[in-house]
């Protein structure tokens, strides 16, 4: 009874003990736009509440649009921030950047996948990485560092190199100022919360998946209850709302009318998943109904018949994160990682860009970056010149020629795919390719477009790692036997591939159909290199299709009871 106790006690400690951050106000910058008077009185109001320094309050110079060209933002945003900051040496010193209102929020582009449209926001987080290294990849999106970033880890640019970037916005003067008024509120409020979580089709559904692992993961978090729904009836009401996530108009059952009566406690935060829920911060017609179809758009507000994030902000909500351009759902907030992070003490800015696995992309999160529930502990840190000796680092592998540094650089930092393979083939020529610099190829064979070359420059490598490799791109191509045929010698000779040859030999077993031999391939792999979760999805699969029912359904329900693993749960949807 006592180690069962001591265990209880170790866990609820682990909920609430306070976790530290460097966010304090003279980390932040404000930015507003010193042609909207709007725009200045909030940035003053804000500065003074917060007591930022009146140092890091800085105007640009812009016409009261939201959206703007890439040139435009490049002239009159990126470039004028950028000389600010190095002038004026903050370039470590600011973590968060803060928008006021009549800044714009999205840049005009191609809208889809490998599109160069983003949220203006998004594209500032990259501000700092972009003054060390140069241009980054603009079709598409890039890595957030700080994603998953562990909890304990404050964030600190002495290893994420980006800006956390939020903003004050909302239809009008009031709403802004109520943002701010509710974050200084914020720890003040004391239980008992609620934590809404509107669900739609059940917990394999993706998105879904996400809101069921929050309950897991905080269904024992003190004094905290949930209104948790996995029926087809939208949550309209709520009282002490700490938290809420939802599909929003993307859900057949949100009301067309947008009324939502939902009781929201000052520092309450929230994520919807709609594709253009923060295409506009202006107020609709009164009548507006969300729900036309695409096709009438004459029906719809801002260019879409969606749901919009500032009427949560109007409601009381106190931040809440959208998307300025379709995102796709793997580029929303995770709720899972964003209320664990802010419920125990997460900053705003901190636990929202914990959640947001991509930048340069349609995010954009509104809200105080300071604002916080009480327990937060703040740690006044001086920092050092971490900007310097980066550029130090990269300035010495650029003279001395260090390939393996700049392919890791260019393709991890700035996604210039092309380029990194061009330093690994230049890392051959030097007769020295170390481990690491598979697992940089690896990534390279996601590009269709280097497929070919991949090819040519793996079919001369006698390692393992490199015949693996050849192996994904035939498996790729579809070309089966000739897969098979390379990854033969690997499934029996112990190496540092063979438990990753034996999943892709169970994967392609599996598309042609030998769920048999899936299986004994799939679990030897598993058993090389235990626990082995990324290949369970593929094992319930050939489960399944060979009638082994009871060991698919155990292995499911295994699945869906650990939290850590909800990024697969869709694949074990029926």
């Amino acid at each position: 009874m006592l180690a069962l106790a001591l265990l209880f006690w170790l866990f609820q400690t682990t909920l609430t003990f306070a976790l530290p951050s460097y966010l304090t106000p003279d980390r932040v910058l404000v930015i507003a736009n010193q042609r909207s008077p709007r725009s200045v009185r909030i940035a003053k109001f804000y500065v003074e509440k917060r007591k930022i320094p009146l140092q890091n309050l800085f105007f640009l110079d812009l016409p009261s649009k939201e959206e703007i060209s890439r040139p435009l933002y490049l002239k009159f945003i990126e470039k004028p921030l950028a000389n600010f900051l190095k002038q004026s040496a903050l370039m470590d010193q600011i973590l968060a950047i803060v928008l006021m209102p009549d800044i714009p929020h999205k840049i005009k582009g191609r809208i889809a996948r490998k599109g160069d449209a983003s949220s203006l926001d998004s594209e500032l987080t990259l501000l700092y990485r972009k003054m060390l290294y140069g241009p980054y990849r603009l079709g598409g999106w890039l890595p957030n560092p700080f994603f998953r970033a562990p909890l304990e880890v404050p964030f600190e640019h002495d290893r994420f190199d980006i800006y956390l970037v939020t903003r004050i916005a909302g239809y009008t003067e009031e709403d802004c100022r109520r943002l701010i008024s509710n974050a200084l509120l914020a720890p003040q409020v004391k239980p008992p919360y609620t934590l809404v979580l509107d669900a739609k089709d059940g917990p394999k559904a993706a998105g879904d998946n996400w809101l069921h692992a929050t309950y897991l993961l905080l269904r024992d978090f003190p004094g905290l209850q949930f209104q948790l729904s996995f029926d087809p009836a939208f949550l309209l009401s709520a009282k002490r709302v700490i938290g809420y996530a939802s599909w929003g108009s993307n859900d057949p059952n949100y009301p067309p009318d947008r009324r939502l009566f939902l009781d929201f406690l000052p520092g309450a935060i929230g994520v919807t998943y709609v594709s253009t829920s923060a295409r506009t911060f202006r107020e609709p017609p009164p009548g507006w109904k969300v729900g036309a179809p695409w096709r009438a758009k004459h029906k719809h507000f801002a260019g879409s018949p969606q749901s919009l994030i500032a009427d949560l902000i109007h409601l009381g909500i106190t931040g809440i994160s959208g998307n300025a351009y379709e995102p796709y759902l793997s580029a929303s907030a995770r709720p899972y990682l964003l209320f664990p992070a802010y419920l125990r003490g997460k900053p705003l800015a901190e636990a929202y860009y914990r959640s947001l696995a991509y930048l340069s992309w349609q995010t954009v999160v509104v809200g105080d970056p300071l604002a916080h529930l009480s327990g937060t502990e703040f740690y006044s840190r001086k920092p050092e010149a971490w900007f310097e000796k980066r550029k130090k680092l990269y300035q010495e592998a650029l003279s001395r020629k260090d390939h393996l540094f700049l392919a890791r650089l260019y393709l991890l930092k700035l996604g210039l795919e092309k380029e990194a393979f061009g330093e690994l083939k230049k890392l051959r020529q030097k007769k020295s390719f170390p481990p690491q610099a598979y697992t940089l190829l690896f990534l390279l064979t996601k590009n269709e477009k280097l497929r070919k070359p991949l090819q040519n420059f793996l079919e001369s490598d006698p390692t393992p790692s490199g015949k693996f490799l050849l192996a994904i791109i035939y498996s790729q191509e579809k070309r089966f036997e000739k897969a098979q045929k390379i990854l033969s010698p690997l499934l029996e000779e112990p190496s540092g591939v063979q438990s990753q040859a034996l999943a892709l030999a169970g994967k392609i077993e599996l598309k042609r159909g030998n769920c048999k031999r899936a299986i004994k391939y799939l679990e030897k792999a598993i058993a090389l290199k235990p626990p082995g979760w990324p290949h369970f999805p593929l094992l319930y699969k050939a489960l399944k299709r060979c009638g082994q029912t009871h060991r698919a359904a155990h292995l499911r329900e295994k699945f869906l009871s650990l939290p850590e693993l909800t990024e697969w749960w869709p694949a074990f949807g029926d």
